[in-house]
């Protein structure tokens, strides 16, 4: 099974790393519809319609959703990874508006050191020296893939670390939840709760924020419904269910390793759509990445033989 989680979860890095495009995609198609810098406002409704359209797929391929979210501790533990999931989300948005893309991934990729720190700290001790390499090796990976970070210790930088800690619990908290209760059901219950909370994050933006958007107008593009359906089928519905179904039978610390690969694909992809540039740091990040999962991976075949 943890061989059959590890191809799992390596899928869901590869469509992740497509909702990057997916948003770019619907973020530059924003800019024809709006006036002055409403990045929070769209990205924010794109969440939210990302997830929203997500729950009505349920009902369509999951016949038995109204038995799997029965119960308390669905949608208490739903709401856990609602929170993080979306904190994670709303840290990193905000965050990158005072912030370069290099400096956001590196942060943003410090989840990994997170979830190994956190669960040392609980544990009262440290992982195995494997898991620990692949650690360093894919943090090192992820946030370089874009050149060297330019560190300065402002408040968008400190968010941005938020938003890796957020990320970490999500990681961390699946492992518990998904061992508890109906991972479907909790996929649902905390994409709905995620939904719930997205779209009164959206009217706050909308109330304080300078400017307008022309919602009609692109609610009715294509050229931002398709990357909006492409993330919630494939992104949201479909990569979420691989996660809290497969996680589990892998150490959290082993899958936030091989989470970190999100960014190769992310950056591979941009650049055969002319969104980027090839250079030396994809390669040199990507290999990082590359070492640090075959690493970790032998040592946690190792340890289960």
């Amino acid at each position: 099974m943890k061989q059959k989680a590890t191809i799992a979860l390596f899928v869901v890095t590869i469509i992740w790393g497509w909702t990057f495009v997916w948003l770019k995609q619907a973020l530059d198609t924003a800019e024809i519809y709006s006036s002055g810098n409403q990045t929070n406002i769209v990205a924010t409704l794109f969440v939210a319609l990302r997830f929203g359209f997500a729950i009505g797929l349920f009902f369509i391929f999951v016949p038995s959703i109204r038995e799997e979210i029965r119960g308390y501790q669905v949608w208490n533990d739903g709401a856990i990874l609602a929170l993080f999931m979306l904190g994670g989300f709303v840290f990193q948005m905000i965050g990158l508006e005072g912030i370069s893309p290099a400096v956001s991934a590196f942060l943003t990729s410090l989840y990994v050191l997170f979830t190994a720190l956190i669960l040392a700290w609980f544990a009262g001790k440290l992982q195995s020296r494997n898991l620990l390499i692949g650690v360093i090796l894919a943090t090192f990976g992820a946030g370089f893939i874009q050149g060297p970070p330019q560190l300065h210790y402002d408040i968008s930088e400190w968010l941005t670390i938020l938003c890796a800690l957020m990320f970490a619990g999500h990681i961390i908290f699946t492992d518990i939840c998904t061992k508890r209760a109906s991972p479907i059901g909790l996929t649902f219950t905390s994409i709905t709760i995620s939904t719930i909370m997205c779209f009164l994050l959206f009217d706050l933006f909308l109330y304080f924020d300078i400017g307008s958007v022309d919602l009609i107008g692109l609610l009715t593009d294509t050229n931002f419904l398709y990357p909006l359906l492409l993330s919630s089928i494939f992104g949201t519905f479909g990569a979420l269910a691989m996660v809290n179904m497969y996680q589990k039978y892998m150490d959290p610390v082993r899958a936030a390793i091989l989470y970190a690969l999100e960014p190769v694909w992310a950056t591979l992809l941009a650049i055969s759509m002319d969104l980027t540039e090839f250079s030396f740091w994809l390669v040199l990040g990507g290999s990082a990445l590359l070492v640090g999962n075959l690493i970790s991976e032998l040592g946690n075949q190792s340890v289960s033989e």
